[in-house]
């Protein structure tokens, strides 16, 4: 018999300030009755000031997983196989049918749970994720398929360890058979002109690249030979970006934000590597620029 999602174990705390917590199953959490007082309160208060003073010391949880020592995403000890999102009303004024709005969601088949938020304002939904090794990509994904349906979510929910105030819903929509979602977002490559400059340097390493790229040739390994090619592309300015993502980009473990800040840090930082080096490693691989 298939595991139901309720029965996972997540992380929770006992308001904001605790960073250690425990463990309980999500439905201990879910439908826990006993602060429903101050949750009535909370939400007859007038100002977001004021509910945060109640909304801190409520109960917690990590939906995504299980964390130790202490809450933080590199602490991730399991993955609970589930995101949770916030759909608030502030965010979402255009809606005309809110009134409708669970009742719609509820026929999405990847949906496993939908409540009220703590404030009474918004609600958050629970899902199952096909890939919860990829959290971020799978939420990324995830953000742009509701805006397809005109719904914002907030985008601070990919973050794997993000709380979840504990909050009460007289009819939250439960679905224990909800299926994976299995949405998948995959940055877009840059696009390389290789349209040449008239600059000799410049239209040297461009035709190596355009090699490159052409017969999938990877020329950083590892992060040494990575950080090498960076540091000799990042000597010709901003010209060199384009080209390392090139060359970064023919590596499976290629993220282009990760390549954008690495190489904004060696424009920076980097040793002082002349082009030249580009020029050698390429042609350990076989690749010059009178070949191409």
């Amino acid at each position: 018999m298939m595991k139901s999602f309720l029965d996972t174990e997540v992380s929770i705390y006992n308001g904001v300030r605790d960073v250690y917590g425990t463990t309980c199953k999500l439905r201990a959490f879910l439908f826990d009755k006993k602060h429903l007082s101050e949750i009535e309160r909370l939400r007859s208060l007038p100002t977001k000031e004021e509910r945060n003073e109640i909304k801190k010391k409520l109960p917690q949880a990590c939906i995504s997983g299980v964390f130790a020592p202490m809450r933080k995403a590199e602490n991730l000890i399991t993955h609970s196989g589930l995101v949770c999102v916030d759909i608030d009303r502030k965010d979402n004024e255009e809606i005309e049918n809110w009134g409708e709005l669970k009742h719609e969601l509820s026929k999405l088949p990847q949906i496993a749970y939908i409540s009220l938020s703590v404030s009474g304002n918004g609600y958050f939904v629970i899902i199952p994720l096909r890939y919860p090794d990829y959290h971020k990509q799978q939420f990324e994904q995830l953000k742009r398929d509701f805006e397809k349906m005109g719904i914002i979510i907030d985008r601070a929910c990919g973050d794997v360890s993000r709380m979840r105030c504990l909050s009460y819903d007289a009819e939250p929509y439960v679905n224990v058979e909800a299926i994976p979602y299995e949405g998948y977002y995959v940055e877009p490559l840059p696009i390389v002109n290789y349209q040449y400059s008239g600059d000799d340097v410049l239209d040297k390493v461009a035709k190596c690249c355009e090699r490159i790229e052409q017969h999938c040739i990877d020329i950083t390994g590892d992060y040494q030979s990575w950080f090498m090619v960076g540091c000799a592309l990042a000597s010709l300015g901003e010209n060199g970006r384009q080209f390392f993502h090139v060359c970064s980009s023919q590596n499976q473990a290629y993220k282009p934000n990760e390549c954008d800040k690495k190489f904004t840090n060696l424009l920076r930082t980097g040793k002082r590597i002349g082009v030249g080096s580009f020029f050698e490693i390429c042609k350990d691989y076989g690749i010059t620029f009178k070949d191409v």
